[in-house]
């Protein structure tokens, strides 16, 4: 999953990526995307995020849910299947139309409105969703990442609550660290803010950016956990088959690390969950 930083020169371009380029990327990828979450990395990228989002979920299936930057439905499926109504918004038309195939295929597409849209530029009136999701990296893959903080908080209802993940900053330092000493250190101060993070080359955040960023618009914070999964050996991430007991050691292990402060900095994605007040 992961792509390499830009870089000019010696060290990585400390801006975001052109709106064109990430789109037509993603449009790019869309046909293979899925294929990653047949994989144990993928299922364990799946697990955390689907363990915080069914904690947040609303009792009332007449909730509006957005899915943000949703791309191929994978997490507007199944809330569809349970009986959900999602809106799923993404940049890619390839992402979208591989999301109203599967929808089609499964009979759900009355369940979920698909539109397309920069998450920086979300085309809905203000809180509008009991529930907001940007998952797999859109805040920080996005041309404007802080726009997308501002987006996101925005169309969501007061009392309304969402959930986010973001690639990590301190994360990004421990992979330059042993390469690149010098981009490491610009990372660890703060004079550098985008990296090859997790989902490829974007904005990288410490726990107390991101709080900060969702507290300036309205959205207390409940929880910051980190996802550990990448510190997993890239044969072990890309296997296709496992046994169940593995799984279910390696699922333990992941969440004991996302619920403990020491260490959540490190973790290769940051996952908020808030409340809008």
């Amino acid at each position: 999953m992961m792509l390499c930083a830009r870089r000019r020169g010696d060290v990585p371009e400390d801006t975001p990526r052109k709106i064109k380029d990430v789109q037509k990327e993603w449009d790019e990828r869309s046909t293979s995307y899925d294929a990653y979450f047949n994989t144990f990395g993928g299922k364990l990228d799946e697990y955390l995020r689907w363990k915080l989002i069914k904690e947040s979920l609303p009792e009332d299936k007449a909730a509006r849910i957005l899915d943000a930057g949703g791309g191929t439905g994978m997490v507007a499926l199944p809330l569809a299947g349970m009986g959900y109504e999602v809106t799923v918004s993404d940049l890619s038309p390839g992402q979208l139309r591989v999301a109203e195939e599967k929808l089609r295929r499964h009979g759900l597409s009355e369940k979920v409105e698909i539109i397309g849209g920069d998450i920086a530029a979300l085309p809905f009136p203000d809180e509008l969703f009991d529930l907001v999701l940007a998952v797999r990296g859109p805040i920080s893959l996005s041309i404007d990442p802080s726009k997308a903080v501002v987006e996101l908080s925005r169309v969501t209802k007061r009392g309304g609550r969402i959930c986010v993940d973001v690639s990590s900053r301190y994360w990004a330092v421990i992979q330059e660290y042993g390469r690149d000493t010098e981009t490491a250190l610009k990372l660890i101060r703060s004079e550098l803010d985008h990296a090859c993070g997790a989902h490829g080359f974007g904005r990288v955040f410490s726990p107390e950016e991101l709080e900060e960023a969702f507290v300036r618009n309205g959205i207390e914070v409940t929880g910051i956990y980190g996802d550990f999964a990448y510190y997993l050996p890239e044969e072990m991430r890309k296997a296709t088959k496992w046994e169940e007991r593995s799984y279910d050691q390696v699922t333990e292990i992941l969440e004991r690390l996302s619920r403990e402060p020491s260490v959540t900095g490190m973790g290769n994605d940051l996952i908020l969950v808030g409340e809008k007040y």
